[in-house]
């Protein structure tokens, strides 16, 4: 059990709610249970156009060498006054981890593998959502984790409804597109993400 203490506010993983292959309800129950400091928070979604986005220190990983390649991952991160911490639920790393780690162990930013994801297209992209936006506009009816020929679940879901708003849809797919505008949140790359919690 890894805990850490945060102004008297203890953090602990095993208390987090955790679904296997439904990082964005993991992270929405996450920030709903920190409604008192939600403020601090942020979601981050991390894809590309390819889809096939890298992440280092994966639990579904044979070894801390190898990245997992998701579709999309989704984690949070808190701006606490004594520094900013990340918070993956899929992580090897502590949870929750300083940001600065977790940013160079989960995404290996060596100029080697830079130009290699950039020259792949495997290039990730950050989608940067203050929490309070997430928790108001998330919606999700777990469709895209159906087969869409058997209806059968490609992952077990949550014991929990679906976090579904029907004044907004199925937005998922929206939130995880590079070329979307129109849902709250900004693109950034591995260096503007890693700039923007440095500064603050």
């Amino acid at each position: 059990r890894i805990q850490i203490l945060f102004e008297g506010h203890r953090m602990n993983k095993d208390d987090c709610v955790y679904t296997k292959c439904y990082c964005e309800e993991n992270v929405f129950k996450l920030i709903e249970k920190n409604v008192n400091r939600i403020d601090q928070f942020y979601c981050i979604f991390i894809t590309n156009e390819s889809k096939h986005c890298p992440v280092w220190c994966q639990t579904g990983s044979n070894s801390p060498s190898t990245p997992m390649f998701w579709d999309y991952h989704v984690i949070a991160m808190e701006m606490d006054p004594t520094g900013s911490m990340a918070y993956d639920l899929d992580t090897t790393l502590p949870f929750p981890c300083p940001t600065n780690r977790y940013l160079q162990s989960a995404f290996r930013p060596t100029p080697e593998i830079a130009h290699f994801l950039k020259e792949s297209g495997y290039e990730q992209m950050f989608r940067l959502v203050k929490g309070t936006d997430f928790l108001e506009f998330f919606s999700s009816d777990r469709s895209h984790m159906r087969n869409n020929e058997t209806g059968k679940w490609l992952a077990e879901p949550p014991s929990y409804p679906p976090i579904y708003k029907p004044e907004l849809g199925h937005n998922l797919q929206t939130f995880i597109n590079v070329k979307d505008n129109t849902l709250p949140g900004r693109w950034l790359n591995f260096k503007d993400l890693k700039t923007y919690f440095n500064k603050m």
